[in-house]
């Protein structure tokens, strides 16, 4: 009888220390999901506030191509400074959301709209090609 008790606490023990094994991974995946979160909301915040100011230069170059409508002096220079300044930021945003691509460890089924892994190449839900 006694052997049949270590033998049972022998597999819990085993079983147990699955479990906290399997536990740290889902807590190491989910740590790197949160990061991975984190970082993706910066990225996507910078794109606003660079989507703000190419707004704001939208309606300065604009309001310059008005004032040379009616006639009112306006600077070539100032005018291509803005336009130069607009084209940067726009690069700038293409190139965050790049990065944001990147960093994604999952990509959307465009069939049914599921998580699927980066590397996969059909969707795990429907079969759908990525």
């Amino acid at each position: 009888m006694e052997q049949k008790v270590k033998d049972i606490l022998e597999k819990v023990k085993v079983t147990a220390s699955m479990a906290a094994e399997a536990a740290g991974k889902a807590a190491e995946a989910a740590g790197k999901k949160a990061g991975e979160v984190v970082e993706i909301t910066k990225l996507n915040l910078q794109i606003f506030d660079l989507n703000t100011e190419i707004e704001v230069l939208y309606k300065e170059i604009g309001k310059m191509v008005y004032n040379t409508h009616t006639g009112e002096d306006v600077s070539a220079e100032e005018l291509d400074a803005k336009i130069s300044s607009l084209d940067e930021k726009r690069a700038q945003v293409s190139a965050i959301k790049e990065k944001i691509a990147e960093r994604k460890t999952s990509n959307k089924c465009p069939n049914c709209g599921k998580d699927c892994d980066k590397d996969d190449s059909f969707c795990r839900v429907c079969g759908a090609q990525l």
